[in-house]
Protein backbone atom coordinates (compact mmCIF):
# COMPACT_ATOMS: atom_id res chain seq x y z
CA UNK A 1 0.00 0.00 0.00
CA UNK A 2 2.96 1.99 1.25
CA UNK A 3 4.35 1.79 -1.90
CA UNK A 4 1.76 2.34 -4.18
CA UNK A 5 1.10 5.86 -2.87
CA UNK A 6 5.21 6.65 -3.49
CA UNK A 7 4.92 5.98 -7.11
CA UNK A 8 1.60 7.70 -7.05
CA UNK A 9 2.98 11.04 -5.89
CA UNK A 10 6.05 10.34 -8.19
CA UNK A 11 4.06 10.29 -11.12
CA UNK A 12 1.50 13.07 -10.06
CA UNK A 13 4.57 15.73 -9.77
CA UNK A 14 5.21 15.65 -13.57
CA UNK A 15 2.63 17.85 -14.39
CA UNK A 16 4.36 20.63 -12.69
CA UNK A 17 7.48 20.61 -14.88
CA UNK A 18 5.30 20.27 -18.11
CA UNK A 19 3.17 23.59 -16.47
CA UNK A 20 6.76 24.99 -15.87
CA UNK A 21 7.96 24.82 -18.96
CA UNK A 22 4.82 25.89 -20.91
CA UNK A 23 5.37 28.85 -18.20
CA UNK A 24 9.03 29.45 -19.68
CA UNK A 25 7.71 29.38 -23.07
CA UNK A 26 4.90 31.60 -23.05
CA UNK A 27 7.04 34.03 -20.98
CA UNK A 28 9.89 34.53 -23.78
CA UNK A 29 6.66 34.34 -26.81
CA UNK A 30 5.09 37.49 -25.31
CA UNK A 31 8.53 39.18 -24.70
CA UNK A 32 9.50 38.48 -28.52
CA UNK A 33 6.35 39.93 -29.28
CA UNK A 34 6.74 43.02 -26.94
CA UNK A 35 10.24 44.04 -28.62
CA UNK A 36 8.27 43.51 -31.72
CA UNK A 37 5.96 46.26 -31.17
CA UNK A 38 8.19 49.03 -29.11
CA UNK A 39 11.54 48.27 -30.13
CA UNK A 40 12.60 50.16 -33.95
CA UNK A 41 13.38 47.33 -36.87
CA UNK A 42 16.98 48.26 -36.72
CA UNK A 43 17.47 48.25 -33.24
CA UNK A 44 15.35 44.52 -33.38
CA UNK A 45 18.01 43.46 -35.73
CA UNK A 46 20.93 44.57 -33.96
CA UNK A 47 19.30 42.69 -30.98
CA UNK A 48 19.15 39.40 -33.30
CA UNK A 49 22.80 39.82 -34.56
CA UNK A 50 24.14 40.24 -31.36
CA UNK A 51 22.24 36.95 -30.25
CA UNK A 52 23.38 34.67 -33.21
CA UNK A 53 26.76 36.30 -33.17
CA UNK A 54 27.02 38.19 -36.17
CA UNK A 55 26.67 41.53 -35.26
CA UNK A 56 29.54 43.81 -36.30
CA UNK A 57 32.24 45.50 -34.12
CA UNK A 58 33.96 43.23 -30.85
CA UNK A 59 32.69 40.12 -29.37
CA UNK A 60 33.10 42.08 -25.89
CA UNK A 61 31.12 44.69 -27.01
CA UNK A 62 27.31 44.13 -25.59
CA UNK A 63 24.27 45.69 -28.19
CA UNK A 64 22.17 48.39 -26.21
CA UNK A 65 18.65 48.34 -26.83
CA UNK A 66 16.48 51.65 -26.14
CA UNK A 67 13.60 50.49 -25.29
CA UNK A 68 12.09 53.64 -23.91
CA UNK A 69 8.57 54.41 -25.26
CA UNK A 70 8.00 58.20 -27.12
CA UNK A 71 5.71 59.95 -24.95
CA UNK A 72 3.18 62.41 -26.85
CA UNK A 73 5.16 65.82 -27.76
CA UNK A 74 8.89 64.48 -26.92
CA UNK A 75 11.65 64.14 -28.95
CA UNK A 76 10.59 67.56 -30.82
CA UNK A 77 12.47 68.62 -34.68
CA UNK A 78 12.15 72.11 -35.08
CA UNK A 79 10.33 71.26 -38.69
CA UNK A 80 7.23 69.82 -36.71
CA UNK A 81 6.70 72.46 -34.22
CA UNK A 82 3.83 74.24 -34.70
CA UNK A 83 3.97 77.97 -34.54
CA UNK A 84 3.58 79.62 -30.41
CA UNK A 85 0.73 79.76 -29.40
CA UNK A 86 -1.80 82.68 -29.78
CA UNK A 87 -4.44 84.08 -27.41
CA UNK A 88 -6.88 83.73 -30.41
CA UNK A 89 -6.24 79.79 -30.57
CA UNK A 90 -6.60 79.44 -26.56
CA UNK A 91 -9.75 81.33 -26.12
CA UNK A 92 -10.88 79.17 -29.27
CA UNK A 93 -10.26 75.72 -26.94
CA UNK A 94 -11.86 77.41 -24.08
CA UNK A 95 -14.68 78.80 -26.13
CA UNK A 96 -17.09 76.54 -24.61
CA UNK A 97 -16.21 77.96 -20.82
CA UNK A 98 -18.46 80.96 -19.32
CA UNK A 99 -16.01 83.87 -19.86
CA UNK A 100 -16.42 85.24 -16.40
CA UNK A 101 -14.29 82.11 -15.44
CA UNK A 102 -11.23 82.75 -17.23
CA UNK A 103 -9.10 85.21 -17.82
CA UNK A 104 -6.34 85.62 -20.37
CA UNK A 105 -3.56 88.09 -20.88
CA UNK A 106 -1.14 88.70 -22.95
CA UNK A 107 2.77 90.32 -22.69
CA UNK A 108 5.96 90.34 -24.48
CA UNK A 109 6.93 87.64 -23.50
CA UNK A 110 3.93 85.65 -21.89
CA UNK A 111 0.73 84.48 -21.90
CA UNK A 112 -1.22 83.87 -18.43
CA UNK A 113 -4.01 82.49 -18.37
CA UNK A 114 -6.13 82.30 -14.88
CA UNK A 115 -8.63 79.73 -13.66
CA UNK A 116 -11.06 80.53 -11.51
CA UNK A 117 -10.82 77.29 -9.45
CA UNK A 118 -14.79 77.43 -8.56
CA UNK A 119 -15.60 76.25 -11.95
CA UNK A 120 -13.16 73.99 -12.93
CA UNK A 121 -12.60 72.10 -9.92
CA UNK A 122 -15.19 70.18 -6.91
CA UNK A 123 -14.97 72.32 -4.27
CA UNK A 124 -12.13 71.51 -1.37
CA UNK A 125 -10.72 68.85 -4.13
CA UNK A 126 -8.65 68.22 -6.73
CA UNK A 127 -10.85 67.01 -9.50
CA UNK A 128 -11.35 68.53 -12.38
CA UNK A 129 -15.16 69.23 -12.69
CA UNK A 130 -17.04 67.17 -15.67
CA UNK A 131 -18.54 70.33 -17.02
CA UNK A 132 -15.23 71.99 -18.01
CA UNK A 133 -12.88 68.48 -18.54
CA UNK A 134 -13.53 68.52 -21.99
CA UNK A 135 -12.61 72.45 -22.66
CA UNK A 136 -8.92 72.04 -20.62
CA UNK A 137 -8.40 68.53 -22.49
CA UNK A 138 -9.20 70.87 -25.46
CA UNK A 139 -6.35 73.71 -24.11
CA UNK A 140 -3.93 70.73 -23.61
CA UNK A 141 -4.40 69.41 -26.54
CA UNK A 142 -3.49 73.04 -28.21
CA UNK A 143 -0.89 73.66 -26.12
CA UNK A 144 0.84 70.55 -27.61
CA UNK A 145 3.64 70.18 -29.94
CA UNK A 146 5.12 73.54 -29.78
CA UNK A 147 7.79 73.52 -27.38
CA UNK A 148 6.43 76.33 -25.26
CA UNK A 149 7.99 76.49 -21.33
CA UNK A 150 4.94 76.34 -18.50
CA UNK A 151 4.70 77.18 -15.14
CA UNK A 152 0.89 76.03 -13.40
CA UNK A 153 -0.03 77.72 -10.46
CA UNK A 154 -2.22 76.43 -7.88
CA UNK A 155 -3.99 79.86 -5.33
CA UNK A 156 -6.37 79.25 -2.43
CA UNK A 157 -8.07 81.64 -0.63
CA UNK A 158 -7.04 81.53 3.30
CA UNK A 159 -10.07 79.65 4.77
CA UNK A 160 -7.70 76.58 6.29
CA UNK A 161 -8.71 73.07 5.06
CA UNK A 162 -7.36 70.02 6.98
CA UNK A 163 -8.40 66.87 6.17
CA UNK A 164 -6.49 63.09 5.23
CA UNK A 165 -5.80 64.21 1.26
CA UNK A 166 -5.17 67.89 1.90
CA UNK A 167 -3.23 68.80 5.73
CA UNK A 168 -3.28 72.02 4.48
CA UNK A 169 -4.16 74.31 1.41
CA UNK A 170 -0.47 73.94 0.15
CA UNK A 171 -1.22 70.72 -0.69
CA UNK A 172 -4.45 71.54 -2.28
CA UNK A 173 -3.09 74.26 -4.14
CA UNK A 174 -0.05 72.07 -5.57
CA UNK A 175 -2.44 68.91 -6.30
CA UNK A 176 -5.11 71.43 -8.30
CA UNK A 177 -1.72 72.56 -10.42
CA UNK A 178 -0.63 69.23 -11.29
CA UNK A 179 -3.91 68.03 -12.28
CA UNK A 180 -3.85 70.39 -14.94
CA UNK A 181 0.00 69.46 -15.84
CA UNK A 182 -1.16 65.99 -15.95
CA UNK A 183 -4.20 66.69 -18.29
CA UNK A 184 -2.26 68.80 -20.74
CA UNK A 185 0.59 65.73 -21.04
CA UNK A 186 -2.11 63.30 -21.50
CA UNK A 187 -3.12 65.70 -24.35
CA UNK A 188 0.23 65.73 -25.74
CA UNK A 189 2.37 68.67 -23.91
CA UNK A 190 6.20 67.41 -23.34
CA UNK A 191 6.16 66.87 -19.63
CA UNK A 192 10.08 68.22 -19.71
CA UNK A 193 8.39 71.98 -20.89
CA UNK A 194 6.10 71.68 -17.42
CA UNK A 195 6.65 72.97 -14.54
CA UNK A 196 3.72 73.24 -11.60
CA UNK A 197 3.66 75.04 -7.65
CA UNK A 198 1.69 75.38 -5.07
CA UNK A 199 1.17 78.88 -3.45
CA UNK A 200 -1.78 78.48 -0.79
CA UNK A 201 -3.14 81.32 0.25
CA UNK A 202 -0.06 83.61 -0.98
CA UNK A 203 -0.43 86.31 -3.32
CA UNK A 204 -4.03 86.80 -2.79
CA UNK A 205 -5.69 89.01 -5.91
CA UNK A 206 -7.92 90.83 -3.52
CA UNK A 207 -8.61 90.95 0.58
CA UNK A 208 -9.71 87.74 1.28
CA UNK A 209 -12.79 89.51 3.54
CA UNK A 210 -15.68 88.40 1.74
CA UNK A 211 -17.55 85.47 -0.12
CA UNK A 212 -17.01 86.56 -3.29
CA UNK A 213 -13.80 88.26 -2.47
CA UNK A 214 -12.12 84.69 -1.34
CA UNK A 215 -13.92 83.25 -4.70
CA UNK A 216 -11.67 84.85 -6.93
CA UNK A 217 -8.41 84.12 -5.05
CA UNK A 218 -9.20 80.38 -5.55
CA UNK A 219 -7.69 80.11 -8.82
CA UNK A 220 -4.98 78.33 -10.96
CA UNK A 221 -3.38 80.32 -13.44
CA UNK A 222 -0.65 78.89 -16.67
CA UNK A 223 1.82 81.20 -17.94
CA UNK A 224 3.62 80.00 -21.33
CA UNK A 225 6.70 81.59 -22.28
CA UNK A 226 6.18 83.01 -26.02
CA UNK A 227 9.63 81.66 -26.88
CA UNK A 228 9.77 78.03 -28.06
CA UNK A 229 12.48 75.74 -26.61
CA UNK A 230 12.99 72.88 -28.83
CA UNK A 231 14.26 69.38 -27.38
CA UNK A 232 16.67 67.22 -30.70
CA UNK A 233 17.13 64.24 -30.37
Amino acid sequence: MARGHDEGGAHGGSWKIALADLMTVLMVFFLVMWLMAVVEPEKRQEFVDSVTGQGKGKAEESTVIEMQAKQPGTEMNPLDLKPPASTKEISEALKNVNPKDIDIQETATEIKITLKSDSFFESGRANISEATREELENLGESLAGRGQKMVIAGFTDNVPISNFQFPSNWELSAARAATVARTFIYMGVDQSLVKIEGNADNQAVVPNDSAYSRALNRRVIITIDKNQTVQLP
